[in-house]
């Protein structure tokens, strides 16, 4: 990835926050099996989460809210889609159970705090699709159904 998207990246979510990096890494990954290029006029992004992912694959690809080429289908998972309108063909990527899991401790600032805040937000379990094994807060499965919106029939997309 070079250091102008990165760059890009960084200056358009505010920070460099790890989606952004995994969504810079996505992105490339998506170009890269479709053979394409940033800012080819006929791409289409598709985030699968409303957070940094999203920011990431503006600035790697070229799509953009504002042209209307890129778009969030919020399913809260770590996942976008790149495809070409002409073709309807996409590539999406998603995380899968990741090697982030066994990094070790070099990888982290470790710091002892005190604490001044009470928890205020909502917690909720992440779960598995029954459907695709993907993960995914529990308060967006379906109601009634242990899937997720791709599994419920209210996909972008068909494998």
């Amino acid at each position: 990835m070079d250091k102008k998207t990165v760059n890009l990246a960084i200056e358009l979510h505010g920070h460099l926050a790890p989606g952004i990096a995994l969504g810079l890494r996505m992105s490339e990954l998506a170009l890269s099996r479709l053979n394409a290029k940033k800012g080819d006029k006929h791409l289409i992004g598709i985030s699968e989460t409303a957070r940094c992912l999203a920011d990431a694959m503006q600035a790697a690809t070229g799509c953009t809210l504002g042209h209307g080429n890129a778009c969030v289908e919020d399913y809260g998972k770590l996942a976008i889609t790149i495809g070409d309108v002409r073709t309807k063909k996409g590539v999406r990527v998603a995380l899968k159970d990741a090697q982030l899991l066994t990094l070790d401790s070099s990888y982290f600032l470790i710091q002892n705090v005190e604490i001044k805040k009470n928890q205020s937000f909502e917690k909720s379990d992440i779960v598995r699709c029954t459907k695709c094994n993907e993960l995914i807060p529990q308060s967006l499965l379906i109601t009634g159904k242990d899937y997720c919106k791709a599994c419920g029939d209210r996909s972008y997309y068909e494998l």
